[in-house]
C-alpha cells in the first residue's frame, strides 16, 4: 500500500512503528492502530487518496477506508480508524483572505443578535490560533472557538461542531460557517453553501456526488420532517448525530447543506477549505468572578447571572484550580520574563487560598463585552449587587493580565489534568453533557449522586451558561475494573440526559464513545435516518467508518486504552 500511495502522492507517506503509534490515540481513551499514515500536500493528493481508496475497495479490499486528522486533539476518538489516517495539518494549511463585509445581523439560538462583520478563508488545516492572528489585525474575529484554542485545527473544529466561552451569545461553528469545499465520494471537489429551492432542484439534476446527494438528502428531510424536528436537541449547543433539523429552513426556502457536513467528524466528505463568517472584536470587557462554595447553589447562580447581557459564562472546579498552580510552570511557556512576573502576583490570591484552606468549589467566569465603556461598566456592577446580596462571594476584574489568567486556567484545565496525571489519567467518556440551565436544578444532584456512587474522583469546567459541563474523571488505566466502571456509569448518565431533556454532547461529538449510545438518545428511527445520510453521501462507507452509524458496544470494548500490567499493551475487555 505504502508504494501504491507514494506513486501518485506528491505528500508524505508513514509507516514507521513510532508513526503509527503517536496515530493510534487521540485526547480520548481509545487506542486504535492505522495500517498507514498519509500527509497530502495539496487538494490534488486528497482528490487521488480518495479515487485509490474507492479503486481498491472495487479490487476487494472492502476494510480499505480514509480517515481525516488535524490537531489530534479529539476526546470523543473521532480521529481514530484502522486503515489510512490523513494528517492535513502538516501542508494543507494557510488563511487564503481575511476581509470586511457589509454588516448583517444574526441571531443565536439563545436569542442573542449580533452583527457579521467580515468573512475568512482558510484551509482546513489551520491550527485556529494562526487563523486568529490573521483576523485580530483588522479587528475581527471567529468567535466559536474551543478552549483547546491554541491546539487544534479549524478542520477539527468543523468537523465535530465545535464551541466554547463565547457560546452563549454566538452559538457552534455551524452558525459561522459561510460555505465549505469538500471532496466528496467520487474523488472531485465540490462547494458546498446555501442555495434556494430553485438552486437545490436545478443542483439534483447533475449527475455527479453532489447532485446525487442533494437529491437523496432532500428526500429525506421532506420524508421525516415532522419526526426530524421533534428529535432536535432541546438545548441551546448539540453535537450528536446529524444536524439534520438545520438543513431545510422552511421558513426562508434555504436548503444548507454546509449544516450536515459541520459535525459529521469527516462520515461523509473531506473538507478541504473553509469559509468563516467573523464578527468585530468589541472594544471593552469586564469580567466577575464568582467564587462558589456550595455545589448545589450552581443553579441559583446560573438563574440570576443569566438575566444579565454576558457574553460568557464559564466554569471551573477546585481541582483545575489546584493543578494549575501545582504546575505552574506550564503557564510560564510564552509569558516572557515580565510577563511571569506579572503572572505570579496575579496568582497570589489562588496561592493563599490553597494554603489557607480557603478554596471555593468552582470558579465562575461572568464576561460583559461592549463598545460602550460605561454601559458595561454599569451592567457589571449591578451583577456584582445583586449576586452579593445573594451571599455569593465575587470580584470584578480591574486589569487584562488577572483576566487572562482566569480564561488560561479554563482554556487550559483539560491538558493540566492529560499532561500531569500520573497513577491516574482523564477520562473522558461523560465529558461534555448539556442540560438547559432552568433544568440544572433538578439534574445537577442526581448527576453528583451516581458520580459519588462510583466513588469517582472528576473535575468540572465548562460553559455554564448553555448547561454544557464537562465532567472528566481520573480513572487508573492499569486496572480492568476501569473499563466496568466506564460501561457501568455511562448509561445511567445518558438516561438521565434524556430524562431532563439534553444532550450527550454539546460540542466534542460521537466518535467512538458515543456512536453506541445514539438510540438511547434519538431512538431507532432517527438513528435509522443517521444510516440513511450516510449512505446517500458515502455508499461505499470510505470516509471515517463506524462514526455516528455502525459502531458498537464490541468495538468500545476492543480498543480501551487500558493497559496490561505485564505488558503495558492495551488489551480487549473482556466483560
Amino acid at each position: 500500500m505504502k508504494e501504491e500511495i507514494k506513486s501518485f502522492l506528491h505528500g508524505d507517506v508513514e509507516d514507521g512503528q513510532s508513526v503509527l503509534e503517536k496515530y493510534s490515540h487521540d485526547y480520548s481513551i481509545f487506542q486504535v492502530t492505522p495500517e498507514i499514515v498519509v500527509f497530502p500536500k495539496d487538494v490534488e493528493d486528497i482528490k487521488n487518496l480518495v479515487k485509490y481508496v474507492n479503486k481498491k475497495r472495487d479490487q476487494g479490499y472492502p476494510w480499505m477506508s480514509l480517515t481525516t486528522r488535524g490537531a489530534g486533539t479529539c476526546m470523543s476518538g473521532g480521529s481514530l480508524n484502522t486503515s489510512i489516517i490523513m494528517d492535513v495539518s502538516r501542508y494543507l494549511k494557510g488563511v487564503l483572505d481575511v476581509s470586511e463585509v457589509k454588516p448583517y445581523s444574526q441571531k443565536s439560538k439563545a436569542n442573542k443578535k449580533y452583527n457579521i462583520t467580515g468573512e475568512a478563508k482558510v484551509l482546513s488545516g489551520t491550527f485556529y490560533r494562526d487563523l486568529e492572528k490573521e483576523t485580530l489585525k483588522k479587528g475581527l474575529i471567529m468567535p466559536c472557538y474551543p478552549a483547546s484554542k491554541n491546539l487544534c485545527t479549524v478542520g477539527g473544529m468543523v468537523g465535530n461542531n465545535g464551541a466554547g466561552e463565547k457560546s452563549l451569545k454566538y452559538g457552534q461553528n455551524k452558525d459561522f460557517v459561510k460555505s465549505l469545499k469538500v471532496v466528496l465520494d467520487d474523488g472531485e471537489e465540490y462547494e458546498i453553501k446555501p442555495i434556494t429551492k430553485a438552486e437545490l432542484e436545478a443542483s439534483s439534476l447533475e449527475e455527479n456526488s453532489y447532485g446525487r446527494i442533494c437529491r437523496k438528502i432532500w428526500n429525506i428531510v421532506k420524508r421525516n420532517e415532522d419526526e426530524i424536528q421533534l428529535a432536535r436537541p432541546k438545548t441551546s449547543k448539540n453535537s450528536s448525530g446529524y444536524l439534520i433539523w438545520d438543513v431545510w429552513d422552511s421558513s426562508n426556502n434555504v436548503f444548507d447543506l454546509t449544516k450536515l457536513f459541520v459535525g459529521s467528524q469527516g462520515t461523509l466528505g473531506i473538507i478541504t477549505e473553509i469559509t468563516y463568517k467573523l464578527v468585530s472584536v468589541e472594544s471593552h470587557s469586564k469580567l466577575l468572578v464568582v467564587f462558589l462554595k456550595d455545589l448545589n447553589k450552581t443553579p441559583v447562580l446560573t438563574n440570576e447571572i443569566l438575566k444579565f447581557d454576558l457574553e460568557s459564562l464559564e466554569v471551573y472546579d477546585d481541582n483545575t484550580i489546584k493543578f494549575a498552580i501545582k504546575f505552574f510552570r506550564s503557564f510560564l511557556k510564552d509569558k516572557g520574563v515580565k510577563g511571569i512576573f506579572k503572572y505570579a502576583i496575579n496568582f497570589f490570591p489562588e496561592f493563599l487560598m490553597v494554603l489557607t484552606g480557603g478554596m471555593p468549589k468552582l470558579i465562575v467566569l461572568a464576561e460583559f463585552v461592549s463598545n460602550d465603556e460605561y454601559e458595561i461598566e454599569n451592567e457589571a456592577k449591578e451583577a456584582k449587587r445583586v449576586l452579593t446580596e445573594l451571599g455569593f462571594k465575587n470580584r470584578l476584574i480591574k486589569s487584562d493580565s488577572e483576566r487572562e489568567k482566569y480564561f488560561d486556567i479554563r482554556r487550559d484545565s483539560f491538558k493540566l489534568l492529560s499532561d500531569h496525571s500520573k497513577n491516574t489519567k482523564t477520562a473522558p467518556f461523560i465529558d461534555d453533557i448539556a442540560i438547559s440551565p432552568e433544568n440544572l436544578p433538578g439534574y445537577l444532584p442526581e448527576l453528583i449522586t451516581i458520580l459519588d456512587s462510583h466513588k469517582l474522583l472528576y473535575t468540572i469546567a465548562g460553559h455554564l451558561g448553555n448547561g454544557n459541563l464537562h465532567l472528566i474523571p481520573l480513572m487508573d488505566f492499569s486496572d480492568p475494573k476501569t473499563a466496568e466502571t466506564i460501561l457501568d456509569v455511562t448509561p445511567k448518565v445518558y438516561d438521565l440526559v434524556k430524562k431532563y431533556g439534553g444532550t450527550m454532547t454539546a460540542e466534542h461529538n460521537d466518535g467512538i464513545i458515543r456512536t453506541p449510545y445514539l438510540k438511547t438518545m434519538f431512538g431507532e428511527n432517527i438513528t435509522n435516518i443517521f444510516s440513511e445520510i450516510k449512505e446517500s453521501c458515502d455508499p461505499k462507507n470510505i470516509f471515517n467508518p463506524g462514526k455516528k452509524t455502525t459502531i458498537d458496544m464490541s468495538f468500545l470494548k476492543k480498543h480501551f486504552k487500558i493497559k496490561n500490567e505485564e505488558t503495558e499493551n492495551p488489551t480487549e475487555v473482556t466483560l
